[in-house]
């Protein structure tokens, strides 16, 4: 009998830990579940030189072809991990049989109103914080603008991650959705505040054939609070592949 394998890429500061009670629960129906830490995240270090999503996807191929699985490989991308997903599944033949795109960061926005709006008082920020009398409040009102501009990863993030975090998302990877051949599933959180649920619509109307799933009073992490009804579809889904 074919084994049937799980890889698991996760977005933006994911790791085996945040995504431990996904695969104790969802990995049980796959004889190997595995996730792939990215550099930066978990236990694994930040590359020297600033990557984007080529230089991760590069990484994410050469980790996978070390596993060596025998059988079918689904492929399941969350975010930022999603969108790595994207690349592999677009540029690498035979990488996976199937793939499973959760709130995908695929497609991003270029300089939508609110995108502008924010860029515009950060700038002025940096001249107003330097007055004696508001320096002190600088560090708040920083946490404060990069909440609402929905940012805080980006506030969290020093050094050459901070880099490569602007690099990536600038990088929109909808041309390479219509190049996906393989079965894929869009599984997407109604109330998705990170991804909007209109990109998930979006990328699933730009992948051939791809399945959408549209978790009601869904979030951004499916994985962490939506386990038992993930749990189900994705069964549904690997049972056709």
């Amino acid at each position: 009998m074919n084994q049937i394998n799980l890889i698991i890429l996760p977005g933006w500061g994911g790791s085996e830990e945040t995504w431990r009670d996904f695969v104790g629960v969802v990995g049980r129906n796959f004889d190997n579940a595995r996730v792939i830490e990215l550099p930066c995240f978990g236990a694994n270090p930040c590359p020297t030189e600033v990557w984007g999503v080529d230089g991760y996807a590069e990484y994410a191929k050469k980790e996978i072809n070390k596993l060596g699985y025998d059988g079918k490989t689904i492929l399941l991308g969350h975010s930022f991990g999603g969108q790595v997903a994207v690349s592999l599944a677009a540029k690498e033949d035979g990488i996976a049989d199937a793939l499973i795109l959760s709130g995908a960061a695929a497609i991003r926005p270029k300089n939508s109103i609110k995108r502008m709006f924010f860029l515009l008082i950060a700038k002025a920020g940096k001249v107003l914080f330097r007055l004696p009398f508001i320096e002190k409040f600088s560090v708040l009102a920083r946490k404060v603008l990069y909440g609402l501009a929905g940012s805080r990863d980006y506030e969290n993030t020093t050094g050459i991650k901070k880099e490569i975090f602007k690099k990536i998302v600038r990088e929109d990877s909808r041309n390479l959705l219509p190049k996906i051949k393989i079965p894929t599933l869009v599984l997407w959180g109604e109330k998705d505040k990170y991804v909007p649920l209109k990109y998930g619509k979006k990328i699933h109307k730009l992948i051939p054939g791809s399945a959408m799933y549209i978790v009601k009073d869904g979030g951004h992490g499916l994985h962490i609070k939506n386990i038992k009804e993930i749990e189900l579809i994705i069964n549904e889904f690997i049972s056709h592949v």
